[in-house]
């Protein structure tokens, strides 16, 4: 929050300061908007719930259509002048449009292959399909996205489906519209899901989302595990709550989870924050896999860079400690209607036996 007021204010000064002085009045006028909407929004901030869906849109939009193009308009006219910078203002706004407009709708197939020793042989080749944040409440008026992530997924012919976290933005009602469309996904063992943040906002209902997902035909890991066979081989799926740093907030737990599950098998864990990578429970674990979601790669990426990198150590992709891999998913949507560079994905994770 203090990032955001200080991200707020910074340009208005400066702007006020230096370069509105000049403006004839009628663009002083129209700038002065601007600043009454920056004002607004410094007001929502402090009073509306920031977790509230409400909340974060007014925050996304005033970040990406006002503050966002301040903060370019005074980096660049000191270097460029005032006019190139304007330009350039512009151009991002542009780009931003693109993401509300059109970007969201972007769907993806991403594919990686995972390389271990302690794979089973059977499992060579083995397909996992990985869907995540689907915030179905925010696609309600486009279901149509929701059919095309069932059909792409169905036609990638997974062995398993999993889904990380994040089915509703805020209310479990969101989910109904789309009992029958999800429950087409098919692969040959099944859906497996965990629960996102999100998912337990509505928890005087909580009861009613697992009966949606059990209508789905998924099967939802609370704290649990389930074993799939191959010609006389075994793998596990470990399936937490969702798990962070503020206690207040987490809800599951990784040695409950694993609960029966041999040492030396290999694993997969579905644990919806990637920041779950780095505590110590999973830090000290020896688990090959761990497949998450949460970040959206904050549903904006330039080349290799995200601003989720700002929240997240592991914000999107593969990443690798020692024989250990992290796949995040950047996910389908969001609270926000919006994609620019980061585009709704699906992933396909290929399991492979050997060494990298």
């Amino acid at each position: 929050m203090l990032a955001f007021t200080l991200a707020a204010i910074v340009p208005e000064v400066v702007i006020w300061k230096y370069y509105a002085p000049d403006l004839p009045m009628g663009w002083k006028m129209a700038y002065a908007v601007t600043t009454l909407w920056m004002a607004l929004s410094l007001w929502v901030m402090h009073t509306w719930p920031f977790g509230h869906v409400r909340s974060l849109r007014f925050f996304f939009f005033t970040l990406v259509f006002v503050i966002l193009p301040k903060l370019i308009f005074i980096v660049l006219a000191p270097l460029m002048g005032w006019k190139i910078a304007l330009g350039c203002c512009f151009l991002a706004i542009a780009a931003f449009a693109y993401g509300l407009i059109w970007g969201w709708r972007k769907l993806k197939v991403r594919e990686v292959s995972i390389l271990s020793p302690e794979l089973p042989p059977a499992f060579d080749g083995y397909r996992i399909l990985q869907i995540s944040d689907l915030h179905v409440g925010t696609l309600a008026s486009h279901p149509e996205l929701v059919q095309q992530v069932v059909e792409r997924a169905n036609a990638q012919n997974p062995d398993l489906i999993v889904f990380t976290g994040d089915l509703v933005n805020h209310e479990v009602s969101e989910a109904e519209p789309y009992i029958d469309t999800l429950s087409c996904l098919q692969a040959s063992d099944g859906v497996l899901a965990i629960l996102g943040n999100h998912d337990y906002v509505d928890y005087k209902h909580f009861d009613h989302l697992l009966e949606i997902e059990r209508q789905m035909g998924w099967h939802t890991l609370l704290d649990e595990s389930v074993s799939i066979h191959r010609a006389g081989d075994s793998i596990f799926v470990i399936g937490v709550g969702h798990v962070c740093y503020n206690s207040e907030l987490t809800y599951g737990n990784l040695a409950d989870a694993a609960k029966g599950v041999p040492d030396h098998s290999f694993r997969i864990l579905l644990t919806h924050n990637p920041a779950h990578w780095n505590m110590p429970d999973l830090m000290d674990s020896d688990i090959p896999l761990t497949l998450s979601g949460h970040t959206h790669g904050a549903q904006m990426r330039f080349g290799k860079w995200s601003p989720a990198r700002l929240m997240y150590r592991e914000w999107g992709g593969i990443y690798q400690r020692g024989s250990r891999f992290l796949y995040v998913s950047l996910g389908i949507s969001g609270t926000v209607p919006f994609r620019l560079g980061a585009w709704p994905e699906i992933n396909v994770i290929t399991l492979r036996r050997g060494t990298t």
